[in-house]
């Protein structure tokens, strides 16, 4: 297999620099277009559609649909996660307190987990997700095989715009580990942020969404983002490993002196199954600014812990990164804004837990491996930093990911 991958490098180079996801009804502003099997979730958990894991979903929500349930059954021995993006088209009208908010219930009606995501100001319409997740092993409820209901109820202000929104569904498994394996400890992100990487910027393209993210490694990339788009990108982080990323937008081409946005630019950090880890924003008024985030140091005991920073950090795999620049810019700057992406991944990367199982989650998306590919042990995170290494491995990994169907994603 391997063999057969190294021979087909080259076609799946091509294939990653052309991945930059499908653009929306304005070609100006590309945006991230829901994939997979359509679905419609009811008011009613009676009629309620049944969803399995390893499928990527898509539905919509209007403002005034309330609630749409999800039904799917969940066994002792696997984790489950569900992670769900609202998918307002570029322009959308949104309040700062928009968004949605997901909710885990067992049938019996013990509620398992809930989360909430908003787009935190107003008019910065853009992919917002988040997750909710049964992890086994941990003390509480919702621990046994049972029939459960994945809710997602959309908040809107009567000010906002009341058309739906796409929404992105994603269902995944997590095996336990083996008898008598232990998760080891878990570990504290830190909070002294690394000088950023510096040298010579490697030009780089974000996708759209998740499936079609630029690939970074260490090193510095630069790209562009435009007023009122979301670029995505991936970065491969290890067992033991943690990866810091500092953006930064340059000054631009500024059409109207006194221009301001008091979010204007933004960057997001999701894991490998989605769940939002954590943002950071600054003002913007076409002059040099910086932002930076971090995926939190990666163990699988983490999961036991508190916080989002540490608690989502619990798989190794592809960390996501989404840089947006608010609509806003559009009314003092002229094209798109150039952002600089300094990207640190610390540590050697360690053994993983002994899984009763494979990890990954293989939805046949351009590129995305899951967790459990062979392949990935084999070449090694530790030498995923930058280079002709990175865009090597990234290439075999494109290849044996896309090696099946790929009905999952809908094409």
């Amino acid at each position: 297999m391997i063999r057969r991958a190294l021979t087909s490098v080259a076609a799946a180079l091509a294939l990653l620099a052309g991945a930059t996801g499908a653009a929306s009804a304005d070609p100006a502003v590309p945006s991230w277009q829901p994939q997979g099997v359509e679905v419609r979730g009811r008011a009613s958990t009676a009629d309620a559609p049944r969803l399995k894991p390893g499928v990527l979903y898509r539905d919509t929500l209007a403002a005034d649909e309330g609630g749409r349930n999800y039904a799917l059954d969940l066994d002792a021995v696997h984790s489950a996660y569900l992670a769900v993006f609202a998918l307002p088209r570029p322009g959308t009208e949104v309040a700062y307190g928009d968004g949605i908010e997901l909710t885990l219930t067992s049938t019996d009606g013990t509620r398992c987990d809930s989360d909430y995501r908003t787009f935190s100001d107003d008019g910065a319409a853009r992919p917002i997700g988040t997750w909710v997740k049964r992890t086994i092993g941990e003390d509480g409820p919702c621990q046994e095989a049972h029939a459960y209901v994945l809710e997602v109820t959309r908040k809107s202000q009567g000010t906002s715009d009341a058309a739906p929104w796409p929404l992105q569904i994603r269902f995944t498994n997590e095996p336990g580990l083996t008898d008598g394996a232990t998760p080891g400890p878990a570990l504290n992100p830190g909070t002294q942020t690394p000088v950023p990487a510096s040298g010579t910027a490697h030009g780089t393209t974000g996708g759209a969404d998740f499936a079609h993210a630029g690939v970074l490694g260490t090193g510095v990339w630069k790209d562009a983002v435009l007023p009122g788009q979301t670029r995505f990108y991936r970065v491969p982080v290890g067992w033991g490993q943690q990866a810091w990323v500092a953006a930064d937008f340059a000054n631009a081409d500024v059409t109207k002196p006194g221009g301001f946005s008091g979010s204007g630019v933004r960057v997001e950090v999701y894991n490998p199954r989605w769940a939002f880890i954590g943002t950071d924003t600054a003002s913007y008024s076409g002059e040099q600014t910086s932002v930076t985030a971090t995926t939190g140091k990666v163990a699988y005991a983490n999961r036991y812990e508190s916080g989002d920073a540490v608690s989502a950090a619990r798989f190794d795999g592809f960390y996501y990164v989404a840089v947006s620049v608010h609509p806003q810019v559009a009314g003092f700057v002229d094209g798109a804004v150039p952002v600089t992406l300094r990207v640190n991944v610390e540590g050697a990367a360690q053994p993983g837990p002994s899984y009763a199982g494979d990890p990954g989650e293989d939805l046949d998306l351009p590129g995305e491996p899951g967790s459990g590919n062979p392949l990935l042990r084999a070449l090694g995170f530790a030498a995923l930093g930058a280079g002709t290494v990175l865009l090597l491995s990234l290439a075999v990994w494109t290849v044996t990911a896309r090696r099946g169907p790929a009905a999952a994603s809908g094409r």
